[in-house]
């Protein structure tokens, strides 16, 4: 090899050194860094550390998939709550499943200063959303227990799993709420709500019963529609709250206290 060569060997060698980190070969390559690892779990473990009273505060929101400066609007009105206990949001932080949005959307949340939690959403689950999300904030289906009231993160999103009667999963969401010493009552969370068409058709009746078998069901938060409501899906004592989407520059408050709550709706 002669000397010119070489030294084209050796200079493009520093060159694709000196690019390393700039370019993505691909973008489904889920690399993420320890903070945006299980965050759910990690989130949870934070929980331990909070101060209890006979309040539970949590602030909501979802579908930022296409709104990051409404997020961070949103996460610095927070920030100014010192009431609030924790944030749920009930899905769509990826807009296509793609692993550099999750990133995106979570760099946002990380700058809470309390703990959060994110359900999964139907855009959430596009490309290989599905091992983004189980990278980033764990199982699909999960449930903590905070000052005795259990909450519950069902993955609702059927069109996504081709409507094969599986999602929601009926089995696990019975069990959770399967009364115990543990909890009192339940706080269901998902983001597609039942009787929707996004939603298993042929489950609307078990999940149903599910929801009123061990009435032990406060209420039910989802997101997916975009707008504000307050309603009873099945006429009985079953409450489903669809949270603002976050293009509103709108979110939802609800305070928990003496088995009853209350929802409030902040501008930021």
């Amino acid at each position: 090899m002669t000397i010119r060569n070489i030294l084209i060997v050796f200079i493009t060698a520093i060159a694709l050194h000196s690019c390393d980190g700039m370019f993505d070969y691909s973008p489904y390559i889920i690399d993420f860094s320890e903070e945006n690892r299980n965050v759910n779990q990690q989130n949870i473990g934070k929980l331990t550390n909070q101060t209890k009273d006979n309040t539970i505060t949590i602030a909501f929101t979802g579908d930022t998939h296409r709104w990051f400066d409404e997020t961070e609007k949103f996460v610095a009105k927070v920030n100014q709550k010192p009431s609030v206990d924790f944030v749920i949001h009930v899905g769509d932080i990826a807009d296509f499943g793609l692993p550099k949005q999750y990133i995106w959307g979570n760099s946002y949340l990380l700058k809470l200063n309390i703990p959060y939690f994110v359900v999964v959403g139907n855009h959430d689950l596009v490309g290989n959303g599905l091992t983004a999300y189980n990278e980033m904030f764990g199982p699909l289906d999960f449930s903590f227990i905070y000052n005795k009231l259990k909450f519950v993160f069902l993955n609702t999103n059927s069109r996504e799993f081709l409507f094969n009667g599986k999602v929601p999963d009926i089995q696990w969401l019975d069990n959770q709420l399967k009364p115990n010493m543990e909890f009192t009552e339940a706080v269901v969370i998902f983001h597609v709500p039942p009787m929707h068409g996004d939603f298993d058709a042929s489950l609307d009746e078990s999940f149903h019963n599910t929801l009123i078998r061990y009435n032990n069901v406060l209420f039910t938060v989802h997101g997916h529609s975009h707008n504000f409501e307050i309603y009873k899906p099945y006429n009985d004592d079953i409450t489903c709250v669809n949270v603002y989407s976050i293009e509103y520059n709108k979110f939802n408050v609800i305070k928990i206290s003496n088995d009853q709550f209350e929802v409030t709706t902040l501008d930021f």
